[in-house]
């Protein structure tokens, strides 16, 4: 790998990484006792995150298959639109009321899919 493409993996990670611990806990900025929970702001993340997770990936393995790179943000996505849905005035009840097991279901059901796919296209 040349010096150019580390240094391009090194900001992508670093960047990915910020974006992703915003979406997912919602903890870049914060203010103690904050009456308005900051959706909005976890949601924006993750959406920035999503492309960045795809050039992540073809920059780690440069000989995968332009499938493999789109597919690899789409738990990021089950996970967004899930989090958007716990909006309590343009959310829906299911995401409010069984989070954690559709993020779950969704996200086996989907590495399952592509652990066939793989299985599949390799023999």
């Amino acid at each position: 790998m040349n010096s150019g493409a580390t240094g391009s993996l090194a900001a992508v990670t670093v960047l990915l990484s910020l974006l992703l611990v915003a979406a997912v806990f919602g903890r870049v900025h914060r203010q103690a006792g904050a009456s308005v929970e900051p959706l909005g702001d976890r949601i924006i993340a993750g959406l920035l995150a999503v492309p960045l997770v795809s050039c992540w990936v073809k920059l780690v393995f440069p000989a995968a298959s332009i499938w493999w790179v789109l597919a690899a943000p789409v738990p990021l996505a089950f996970y967004l639109v899930l989090l958007a849905g716990t909006d309590p005035a343009r959310g829906f009840a299911a995401a409010r009321e069984h989070f954690t097991q559709i993020l779950l279901a969704l996200v086996g059901v989907y590495y399952l899919a592509l652990a066939v796919v793989a299985l599949v296209t390799a023999t």
